[in-house]
């Protein structure tokens, strides 16, 4: 169960970096892509700042606690945290604005996957652990 749990915190830790170092390079195309238009430096600046160094630094915690065992648990827990809270916002979002992109299908199922995946690597915690 080890490495369940090392592969969910590092997957989910390469998905937030990845996702936030492509933001800190090009903050504004990302979002293009699905829809959302913003233009000049604020907007990039507050793109890199959320949706790049939040991101990043979301990733990498979850990587350090892929490498601590002492810190798997509470790793465990941010995923759901995260991934979970980010699903659900965009729930409230599809259902007040009444929208849905074909993104929005993708992101769902990474967001709830993971949710669900360090759900199940917590469930199988033993006493000590």
């Amino acid at each position: 169960m080890n490495a369940f749990r090392i592969a969910v915190l590092a997957l989910a830790g390469l998905g937030f970096l990845g996702f936030g170092l492509w933001f800190l390079v090009d903050p504004i195309g990302p979002l293009a892509d699905i829809g959302i238009t913003a233009t000049g430096a604020p907007a990039a600046t507050e793109f890199r700042a959320f949706y790049g160094g939040l991101e990043v630094g979301l990733g990498l915690l979850m990587l350090v606690a892929a490498a601590k065992p002492d810190w798997r648990m509470a790793g465990l827990w941010l995923v759901i945290a995260t991934n979970g809270g980010i699903a659900a916002g965009r729930l409230v979002g599809v259902a007040v604005d009444g929208v849905w992109v074909p993104f929005f299908t993708y992101a769902l199922v990474w967001e709830v996957g993971f949710a669900v995946l360090a759900a199940i690597g917590l469930k199988a915690a033993g006493p000590r652990e």
